[in-house]
């Protein structure tokens, strides 16, 4: 007995495997509700809830809240994307997957700039640089990240005078 609620009742603490099957019935219904109704943001707050019940080493939380974000964007819920984006890089940190963790800040400081939020573009596209400097990726996915980041406006200025 962990604790007791109310009127005397006592609350008992589920067993892992219980948990494991909520974040998963979450997750399932989170998809389910996002392809057949698109009720986005609920879906996304499911998303959310199953990420959270995971341990920090299950990787199932960095894609939950990986689709929470995009489910949030979809709604237009730019500041709430940013969140989960945000939320999944530190998870994908907690568990030593320094590329995930890179791709989403960047993910995280491309919506701060669709939010128009500067501050918040530089912090976020900094993380990513930062760990994109890491000794444990290799020169490849190191490039793939710093890529994110070319402006690639030039370029196009080109195309459109011919």
């Amino acid at each position: 007995m962990t604790g007791t609620l109310g009127r005397g009742r006592r609350s008992y603490r589920l067993p892992t495997i219980t948990t494991f099957a909520t974040a998963d019935s979450l997750h399932d219904a989170a998809n389910l509700m996002a392809q057949t109704t698109h009720r986005w943001r609920d879906a996304a707050r499911l998303h959310r809830q199953s990420a959270h019940l995971r341990a920090a080493n299950d990787s199932a939380g960095y894609r939950c809240l990986a689709l929470a974000a995009q489910l949030s964007f979809t709604s237009k819920d730019l500041s709430s994307a940013e969140r989960d984006m945000t939320a999944a890089a530190q998870q994908a940190l907690t568990r030593g997957d320094v590329e995930k963790a890179a791709h989403a800040y960047a993910d995280a400081a491309w919506v701060a700039q669709e939010r128009k939020d500067r501050g918040q573009v530089w912090t976020l596209g900094r993380r990513a640089e930062v760990l994109a400097s890491s000794p444990l990726l290799s020169p490849t996915q190191r490039m793939a990240i710093r890529q994110r980041f070319v402006r690639r406006d030039r370029n196009l200025a080109g195309q459109f005078t011919r």
